[in-house]
């Protein structure tokens, strides 16, 4: 069993030494907070630093407003800790995340939004792979 942390929102572990897998729980909600709490969490599993992150968003999850508005990416400097970042969420939720961060994408950060785990874990597998 791989070992995991948890935090109020989300468990990590890691897919393969250097990609992380976040799962944020059902009815969380994400706010520049709560990322800053799980990045933290995560430098508590044994590896290196993770080159990727991919983070599965269930449709109940809520993104607060602060969370667009105050611009998480700079402020937490994600970009120093993540190259590649992957989100898989379904539905109506993909299409809002996609849709919002074709216009906004997290600067520093190779993002892509997926509707399906297994199509993130191929985008990643081909990114480090430098295809």
């Amino acid at each position: 069993m791989q070992p995991s942390v948890h935090t109020s929102t989300a468990m990590a572990s890691r897919m393969a030494p250097q990609v992380l897998l976040r799962r944020y729980k059902p009815l969380s909600t994400i706010t520049a907070a709560t990322i800053a709490e799980n990045v933290e969490a995560s430098r508590f599993l044994p590896g290196p630093a993770p080159e990727a992150v991919i983070v599965e968003i269930p449709a109940s999850a809520r993104f607060a407003l602060s969370f667009v508005e105050n611009d998480p990416w700079t402020v937490l400097g994600l970009d120093r800790v993540t190259h590649l970042l992957a989100w898989v969420a379904e539905g109506e939720l993909f299409e809002r995340l996609r849709d919002f961060h074709i216009d906004n994408p997290p600067p520093g950060i190779h993002f892509k939004v997926f509707a399906q785990l297994e199509e993130a874990k191929r985008w990643v597998k081909q990114m480090m792979a430098g295809s």
